[in-house]
C-alpha cells in the first residue's frame, strides 16, 4: 500500500472525510488493516466473519414465557 494512503488515514486532514469519521469514533486503524488484505483474504475474513456469526445465532437460546427458568427471588 503507497505511504500516503497509510498518512491519511492515520493523521486525516482536518475537515476530510476521514477526520470527521476519526471525531465521530470510527477506528480508521480497522480500515487500514482491511486495505492491506487483498481482495481474497477479505473475502475469507467475511466469510469467517458469517461463519462465527451463524454458529452464534444457532447457540442462542431465546427466552419467553414458555421456557423461561422462575428465579427464587422473584
Amino acid at each position: 500500500m503507497r505511504r500516503e494512503i497509510e498518512d491519511y488515514f492515520l493523521n486525516p486532514p482536518p475537515g476530510s472525510a476521514a477526520a470527521r469519521a476519526a471525531e465521530f469514533g470510527i477506528d480508521l486503524t480497522l480500515t487500514l488493516e482491511n486495505l492491506r488484505l487483498t481482495a481474497e483474504e477479505r473475502i475469507r475474513k467475511l466469510d469467517n466473519f458469517i461463519k462465527s456469526v451463524e454458529k452464534l445465532r444457532k447457540s442462542v437460546r431465546i427466552i419467553d414465557p414458555s421456557n423461561a427458568t422462575p428465579r427464587p427471588d422473584h
